[in-house]
């Protein structure tokens, strides 16, 4: 099936069409179908890349290219290949392929890829409040904690200094002692701090969030200053022991006379780690380093730019910027980062919002006594791959999402196939929380199912996309019908074919070659077999040489002009080349001419292959000519003449 579809989508010469607007005028008329400017644009450029110039020549090549196609699919409509219920359900089957990608690449992943990307042109200051929490930690443990935290808002609410709540309550060993100042950070924030992130990015200046959840407990921010994003940076540094200034001065004035900075890296930094790469370090971005190193690095203005001696933990650093990385493209981040986001919390919690907006927009209701039945009926026994819903399980309605309703029993069926989510929780967890979470993961799927059914009505270029899968199917179909499949099966046509064309079909000039091999002898003995091969017939090598063991064997090919069986040959009977011999020095082969074979025609089998192919491409040919005389083609010059930039 996949074979299949790649060869539609190959033929199909589109990509996602633009849908038509007022300002959107025709541009080709095929048949009874329309296509407007902007499909035909959106594919030309597709198709084109950076060979779409808008040149006449390549629109006017395009454009016939594109009528063809539309020929052919306007055919197959006409043959009703679009009603065939096998086709319908291919077409079907690759939706179902597509929807669910689409609807998570179109609504979660690409706005979380454009979120990151804006977040990544800031650095945020910030402090928090921190109380720690395990990821999977009881409801009960949950609700004491969050208790704490609602109380340490409520004091920032009233007015208290956020430093002052912080000391309080933070338990952030690192940070409690200076208000819960953490400096600056920026995005992205490893998986499991999204929400930490999106609080840092989102509260304003001054400003405190809500509390959120990460993986490791709750938290409250406070964001102090934005500034433009340092970026990454890569620099070479001179460390100098942090008791002698002098010499660091001195070793900076030697680099401002233009000594060499990798010559003085090595004769003066004590960084072991640098020296053999001239003092280089690999790019950073900040909180890499020492806050005072890394400021330095960043405010050098231009590459080659030096720094005084600045003084860390470490030493004294001399610091050079060897150079400053541009932002990446966004379709260079995207390549970077789509895979990344997937495997992240973020994919998660944006799934989430997704489901939330599609409950809300489509009526959701549940049943939430029914689920309490649910759970009433269940034991430990749930816990374990044994269990199957109760024969008797209700069928009650348990959720509704616009017109689908979905039953008690329809949850039991979810919970008994999705084991591995039911064995993912120990069984200390009460069974009603682990239903909970099972129950959360029905309504996603379920909510997504629904979403998925009204994919053509919400996103147009999804319906565009199911057009083109469609017309593809049918350009498939009506070229295996009128062209493929006759060009095989056409026997007769094949041979008057053949007749008309065969002159084309033939055999090149050949040499029968014989490479002969020679085991196990010394130079001597090879160059004697040699001259016999030169002299003799190749069928005497046997009797001659192999009586007690077989030294000598041969083989025979056919070879052309060019080949590198050929190489040091003349190319004339009985040729023969020098002696090879292998790293042992007792093994050996050559190469004899035993025959000029002449150029001659190729039979039907011998050219079927390519036959077959011309014969194909003549019926396309012949085809086209008569679909052109069936079906009206209006090309509007003046929308044509609009498209030209040269």
């Amino acid at each position: 099936m996949l074979y299949r579809l790649n060869l539609i989508l190959i033929f199909c010469l589109l990509g996602l069409n633009m849908q038509a607007q007022s300002d959107d005028p025709v541009l080709l008329k095929v048949g009874n179908s329309d296509v407007h400017v902007s499909e035909f644009k959106y594919i030309y450029e597709k198709n084109n890349g950076e060979g779409a110039d808008y040149g006449t020549k390549s629109l006017t090549e395009y454009l016939d290219l594109y009528t063809k196609f539309k020929l052919k699919v306007e055919k197959a409509r006409e043959l009703q290949l679009d009603t065939i219920s096998s086709l319908k359900q291919e077409l079907e089957g690759y939706r179902k392929q597509l929807a669910g990608s689409y609807l998570i690449d179109k609504e979660v992943t690409d706005a979380l890829l454009k979120e990151l990307y804006g977040r990544m042109d800031y650095d945020v200051e910030f402090a928090h409040i921190f109380m720690p929490l395990p990821e999977h930690a009881a409801r009960s443990q949950q609700e004491e904690v969050l208790a704490k935290m609602r109380e340490a808002k409520s004091k920032l609410v009233a007015g208290v200094d956020f430093s002052k709540v912080a000391s309080l309550y933070s338990e952030d060993k690192n940070t409690n002692v200076n208000g819960g100042y953490m400096g600056y950070m920026t995005a992205k924030l490893p998986s499991g701090f999204y929400n930490l992130e999106t609080a840092i990015y989102e509260t304003p200046i001054g400003a405190i969030s809500d509390i959120v959840r990460t993986k490791i407990g709750y938290h409250i921010v406070k964001v102090i200053n934005k500034r433009k994003a340092r970026g990454i940076v890569e620099v070479a540094q001179i460390l100098i022991d942090g008791d002698n200034f002098k010499l660091a001065d001195s070793i900076y004035h030697l680099v401002l006379k233009g000594e060499d900075f990798e010559t003085l890296v090595k004769k003066y930094s004590i960084d072991k780690n640098t020296i053999r790469s001239g003092g280089r370090l690999a790019p950073f971005g900040i909180n890499t380093y020492d806050t005072v190193f890394e400021t330095t690095s960043f405010l050098l203005k231009k590459d080659g730019d030096v720094s005084t001696p600045v003084k860390t933990t470490s030493g004294y650093h001399i610091i050079k910027r060897l150079h400053k990385y541009d932002k990446d493209t966004y379709d260079i981040f995207v390549k970077k980062m789509k895979a990344q986001l997937s495997k992240d919390e973020r994919f998660d919690i944006a799934k989430v919002k997704l489901v939330d907006e599609i409950k809300k927009s489509a009526g959701f209701k549940e049943n939430k006594e029914a689920l309490t039945k649910f759970k009433s009926t269940l034991t430990e026994e749930f816990y374990t791959y044994k269990w199957m819903p109760d024969e008797n399980i209700s069928k009650e309605m348990l959720i509704s999402i616009g017109k689908d309703e979905y039953s008690v029993a329809s949850f039991g069926d979810f919970c008994k196939k999705n084991t591995k989510i039911r064995l993912r929780y120990d069984r200390s967890k009460p069974i009603t929380e682990t239903v909970d979470e099972l129950y959360k993961e029905f309504i996603n799927e379920s909510a997504l199912s629904y979403e998925e059914q009204s994919l053509e009505t919400k996103y147009p270029d999804f319906k565009s996309l199911m057009r083109e899968y469609q017309e593809g199917i049918l350009l498939f179909e009506v070229t295996k019908m009128n062209v493929w499949d006759k060009a095989n099966q056409d026997t007769i046509g094949l041979k008057n074919f053949f007749q008309e064309v065969k002159d084309k079909y033939v055999w090149p000039e050949k040499a029968s070659l014989a490479e002969i091999s020679i085991s196990n002898v010394d130079k001597k003995t090879a160059d004697k077999i040699r001259k016999y091969v030169i002299k003799n017939d190749l069928s005497r090598l046997d009797k001659k040489y192999n009586k007690k063991s077989k030294i000598v064997s041969y083989i025979t090919k056919e070879v052309e002009k060019g080949d590198l069986e050929m190489a040091n040959l003349k190319w004339e009977k009985r040729a023969v080349s020098p002696l090879i011999v292998d790293e042992s020095g007792m093994n050996y082969t050559l190469r004899k001419v035993l025959d000029i074979l002449p150029s001659r025609p190729k039979t039907l089998a011998e050219a079927r292959g390519y036959v077959v192919a011309d014969y194909q491409e003549h019926l396309e040919k012949e085809w086209l000519q008569q679909l052109y005389k069936e079906y009206n083609v209006v090309v509007y010059k003046d929308v044509f003449n609009s498209l030209k930039k040269n």
